[in-house]
């Protein structure tokens, strides 16, 4: 016996850990939504180029656009002209849309949509950079003025990360002459961008310009400039401006290099608006419209896979499972007696159809009824498939008079009642008369209304949605739900009923 429990433990054991293995992959490896109203920030951003074509010339305008994936998913990306061919190629490691057309007039406004969220992004191996470049040739006074910033910076610097840190720390001290030197009379991002790229040049460090948005509210954003270096392990970034390392989550990589985000041939008087929104969309919309798009995301290998009128069946089936253990624990717990071992689960998914009142109406109505012929046809000594057969041909009548009456005095639930499972319901009131001759009205009742009560509760219970979400989309939970019932198959302990009725035999003892 202590072997076959050890078995039965073991076996309980395994199918838990199975069943949580399965949650825990979908919830941080699939990034799969706990709950149908978990929302995640779904960012537009729009991009406006307008500029005034000049008379009888072909238009070419050239922008940069991000990359596709970068640590986002991208849920759509649109161009959008009049009367313009498009074409996006890669230029030097950046994706460049093209606008190209052979006449055009006036004001030219040509437009850029992208949608993306973080959600369900893939995360990309790190492309290597180059780990040293040559040293850049200048003579004079700006050799002088780095040579004098670099020697500090050398000294105060232990790998490149630190060396990198220290030099823009160096050329944004503004009052330091040799900085000013460099510098010039123009202390914008791009060049102190310049200068520091010279310094660390000349200690023959590379590193990379790169431009990027902001994700927030904002209707005219500009770009703004970084800088990144490769240490052989990562890429480390860098803000010129304050020496900040670490490039924020909320920042976008549009484009790298020195290069201009426009250029437009055949035009003039160019500019460009950046603005961003920010929407919000349902985890498990956001799945359903990557789906659509053959983009990957969880449902991929999930029973959202399955045509709608399979998902719908699928979701009624899978909370039979749950109905059933609270079954289990009203009898097995609690011991309170039901018609049957899972006449309560049926009769609960008859309730979806009727709805509680009147499913509850239905069945004491028909089930006193179909009590009241049964009697009589046991008073005519009939066998029992003849009278099981008798009772069901009469529930069906009366179900069909229920319909049309209902019907007629324009009661929808009354039409509904056509579903309700025959065969459950004389299975019941057969049930309910044995226990009647057996242990008398009132047991019978006791257990009818007992039936009744749990049968309420695992409706309740089967289609409350955050639970019938979670077991649809986890379905790794119904391993759970089997190790709880193999536990409790060798429960052998005392239900809540039995301690009620015992309590007066101790509390007599105890006097």
């Amino acid at each position: 016996m202590g072997s076959v429990k050890f078995q039965a433990r073991v076996l309980a054991l395994a199918l838990f850990l199975l069943g949580l293995g399965s949650i825990l992959y979908q919830v941080y490896v699939q990034h799969v939504p706990l709950s149908q109203d978990e929302k995640d920030p779904v960012w537009v951003i729009d991009a406006q180029v307008g500029f005034s074509a000049r008379p009888n010339k072909p238009v070419k305008v050239r922008m940069f656009v991000p990359p596709l994936g970068s640590g986002f998913t991208t849920l759509n990306e649109s161009f959008i002209s009049n009367n313009y061919g498009v074409n996006v190629n890669e230029e030097k490691g950046n994706r460049q849309v093209t606008w190209s057309s052979r006449r055009a007039e006036g004001r030219q406004f040509l437009y850029y949509r992208l949608m993306l969220t973080h959600r369900y992004a893939e995360t990309r191996e790190v492309e290597p950079g180059p780990q040293f470049r040559q040293a850049p040739n200048i003579e004079g006074p700006d050799r002088l003025a780095a040579e004098a910033l670099l020697e500090p910076i050398r000294q105060h610097s232990a790998d490149v990360e630190t060396f990198i840190r220290e030099t823009i720390k160096r050329v944004n001290e503004l009052q330091n002459d040799n900085a000013q030197l460099l510098l010039g009379s123009d202390v914008s991002a791009r060049n102190r961008a310049r200068v520091i790229d010279l310094l660390l040049g000349l200690s023959h460090i590379p590193i990379e310009p790169v431009h990027t948005l902001r994700l927030a509210e904002s209707q005219e954003q500009e770009p703004e400039l970084w800088l990144r270096s490769y240490n052989g392990r990562q890429w480390l970034y860098f803000n010129p401006m304050n020496g900040q390392q670490g490039l924020p989550e909320d920042r976008l990589v549009w484009w790298r290099g020195w290069e201009p985000l426009m250029q437009v041939d055949g035009g003039k008087s160019a500019d460009m608006v950046f603005s961003v929104h920010r929407n919000e969309m349902s985890a498990l919309q956001l799945a359903q419209t990557l789906r659509l798009k053959d983009a990957s995301s969880f449902i991929d290998f999930s029973l959202y896979e399955l045509p709608l009128p399979a998902q719908q069946l699928y979701r009624t089936l899978i909370m039979i499972p749950i109905g059933v253990i609270l079954v289990l624990l009203m009898r097995s717990l609690v011991g309170m007696e039901t018609l049957g071992t899972f006449t309560p689960v049926l009769i609960a998914l008859a309730f979806r159809e009727t709805q509680v009142i009147y499913g509850v109406l239905l069945f004491v109505f028909i089930t006193a009824l179909g009590l009241s012929l049964r009697s009589y046809l046991e008073h005519l000594k009939l066998q029992l498939l003849p009278r099981l057969s008798v009772v069901l041909t009469f529930v069906v009548m009366v179900m069909a008079l229920m319909s049309l009456l209902g019907y007629k005095l324009g009661i929808g639930s009354g039409l509904s009642v056509g579903l309700f499972p025959m065969v459950v319901l004389t299975m019941v009131i057969e049930r309910t008369s044995i226990v009647w001759e057996e242990r008398g009205g009132s047991q019978s009742l006791k257990i009818g209304m007992g039936t009744l009560f749990v049968a309420v509760l695992s409706h309740l219970l089967m289609v409350w949605q955050p639970l019938t979400y979670f077991v649809f989309t986890f379905p790794g939970v119904l391993l759970c739900v089997a190790a709880f019932m193999v536990m409790m198959g060798h429960y052998r302990g005392y239900r809540v009923t039995e301690l009620v009725r015992f309590r007066a035999m101790v509390d007599g003892d105890k006097h």
